[in-house]
């Protein structure tokens, strides 16, 4: 197919070629069928590859029946985009493309990794790893001038670009996010989302399911760092959790220990899409000790000792010499205690909690599995995924290739 070159042609070619000079950033010309008309990206064919791999070019052809807006892309491989649909004269209507850019803070490891549970080679990653290292690093505020730019450009007017931070491992559940995020400040929608989902934890009761997180919260905002923006953001609310945890029934040691350790994940976040999965993981931990602490309720206090003390200590060897010592009570006696009121073996429980912290280590770290078996003492990697598979009903190397989405830490009560 082709098209009549009309005044937004030369326009377009004008800025494509004004910000490739600028920052060595690629254009990207589609039609609705994603048929690629052109480039000027260097390294072209690897950069299409991560526009598809990455999910952003589904997010953007999703975009199509929306207002004509720019809007700012982040696909699984932590790389930004920014995309918007040109309507011709003669009728028609082109996706541009501009990309892939890396905002501060961002990592090219992540962006290997995230290949790597794509199934790549080493040969593959290596090349990748030169051609990503092509990839210009920018500031927010420039990527969001440049957006500014690109619209001015097709529509000669001005427009604030729509910022759609939330990543998905799935890019066509992308689309229901747009409608929500091209509608001016969406800080109190997020807000009254924060309130309902405490509400919820304080009942230890599961929100709706069909309540998502409402994305586009940074947008209105003049953010130098939209990183530390969503960092902080989720700090704050850890805080909010932990507070409402305890009021819940969770012991203010199990709760302040649980916040520290999400602090320093949180911390340790290098790219949107991890900052967004620690959000859900986090409030179902939380969620889980406000359930248990509910169930605790007809225990007695040397079984909630028990659990408590476990709970606390996952990450460290634990006997039944200690829990005993912990209770107050011989070793046999605590072991059929602990079995007449819950209904399980102390090791069983143990196995249980462990699992849990599995499944978080899983979905929002890039630990090997070994590693993550060996931190949580299971002593070796076949009962790791023996044990992991009672419990979830599939193995670690499946539950993370699927992104955590069986049974996310749900079942544990």
């Amino acid at each position: 197919m082709k098209f009549a070159r009309s005044d937004v042609e030369y326009r377009l070619s004008d800025c494509q070629g004004q910000v490739f000079a600028a920052c060595r950033m690629g254009a990207w010309c589609f039609n609705e069928e994603k048929h690629l008309y052109f480039s000027t990206a260097p390294h072209q064919e690897e950069y299409h590859l991560f526009l598809r791999a990455g999910g952003v070019l589904d997010q953007a052809i999703g975009l199509k029946d929306t207002e004509a807006l720019p809007h700012i892309l982040g696909g699984t491989l932590g790389l930004v985009w920014i995309a918007e649909w040109v309507h011709l004269r003669s009728g028609g209507r082109i996706l541009v493309i501009l990309g892939p850019v890396y905002l501060k803070n961002a990592s090219v490891e992540e962006s290997l990794q995230a290949l790597d549970r794509q199934g790549i080679s080493q040969h593959l990653r290596r090349q990748y790893l030169n051609v990503l290292g092509d990839v210009p690093v920018l500031r927010f505020d420039m990527v969001r001038q440049y957006a500014c730019m690109l619209h001015y450009t097709c529509y000669l007017e001005v427009a604030k670009p729509v910022i759609l931070t939330r990543e998905s491992e799935q890019p066509s559940a992308q689309k229901g996010n747009v409608a929500q995020s091209g509608s001016g400040n969406d800080y109190q929608r997020m807000a009254a989302y924060e309130e309902m989902l405490l509400r919820h934890l304080a009942e230890g009761t599961h929100p709706p399911e069909d309540s998502p997180a409402p994305s586009g919260e940074l947008q209105d905002f003049d953010i130098r760092d939209t990183l530390r923006l969503i960092k902080d953001n989720l700090l704050i609310f850890t805080g909010l959790c932990a507070r409402t945890a305890i009021r819940g029934g969770v012991p203010v040691y199990t709760a302040k220990k649980l916040e520290s350790e999400w602090v320093g994940r949180i911390e340790a976040a290098r790219s949107f899409s991890v900052a967004h999965r620690l959000r859900e993981s986090m409030y179902n931990d939380f969620l889980r000790q406000v359930r248990q602490a509910r169930e605790s309720t007809g225990l007695s206090k040397a079984v909630r000792d028990c659990r408590s003390y476990i709970q606390a200590n996952y990450m460290n060897e634990i006997t039944l010499e200690d829990l005993a010592r912990h209770c107050g009570y011989a070793e046999y006696y605590l072991s059929r205690k602990f079995a007449k009121e819950t209904g399980m073996k102390i090791s069983d429980y143990i196995h249980r909690v462990r699992v849990d912290a599995a499944k978080l280590l899983l979905v929002t770290t890039s630990r090997e599995i070994q590693e993550i078996s060996d931190l949580l003492h299971f002593g070796n990697r076949s009962h790791f995924d023996r044990v992991f598979r009672q419990h979830v009903g599939v193995s670690p190397a499946k539950f993370r290739e699927q992104g955590g989405q069986i049974q996310m830490s749900k079942e544990t009560t």
